[in-house]
């Protein structure tokens, strides 16, 4: 191997590393440590929901394709 293919491999190699050194992600800062019991939340309640709704509901077409009749071939 010729001297400059080796001082060229090095020096390719060198770029390489400082590369990742430079865009290698850095380590978060620790978060505060919260103990178990303050990080559980209160069970969420379900809303209370009528047996029937108040009025019955009504078909309402949302758009053109709704509203034509399906004219798709089976």
């Amino acid at each position: 191997m010729p001297t400059d293919a080796k001082c060229g491999l090095l020096v390719g190699v060198g770029i390489v590393l400082a590369a990742a050194v430079f865009f290698f992600p850095k380590d978060p800062p620790p978060t505060p440590a919260v103990s178990p019991a303050a990080a559980l939340k209160p069970p969420a309640t379900e809303p209370v929901r009528p047996e029937r709704s108040p009025a019955p509901a009504r078909p309402v077409a949302r758009g053109v394709a709704d509203a034509l009749p399906d004219t798709r071939l089976p």
